[in-house]
């Protein structure tokens, strides 16, 4: 009896420490994206202007893509996916900003 308890108790010990770890890297992962996120579209779009994070997503069957939505104060949204590689580098960033505005294409995340 006692060794089952140790057993059930290891095992906890286990799958706790690896759900923490799974919470952590991808906090840091989804900061990683806002960061590059706001770089491009500070670059590319409003200078000034102050961005928020209004949504990151991630694709439901996994990958390292990331969809990300920024918003402006004067409630203009940008939209961008973007593909971090192992060390949270950029790979590769989409803007699809100018296509979900024109109503061609459509952004899940929201």
């Amino acid at each position: 009896m006692k060794r089952t308890r140790a057993g059930l108790l290891i095992l906890m010990i286990i799958l706790t420490g690896a759900s923490l770890k799974y919470v952590i890297t991808e906090h840091q992962n989804k900061q990683a994206v806002r960061t590059l996120g706001m770089k491009y579209v500070r670059k590319e779009y409003a200078e000034g202007d102050t961005l928020k994070a209004a949504a990151t997503c991630k694709p439901l069957f996994g990958g390292s893509g990331y969809q990300l939505v920024l918003k402006n104060p004067h409630g203009e949204a940008y939209y961008v996916i973007i593909m971090l590689g192992p060390e949270r580098n950029l790979v590769t960033l989409n803007d699809l900003t100018l296509d979900v505005r024109s109503g061609s294409s459509v952004f899940p995340c929201r």
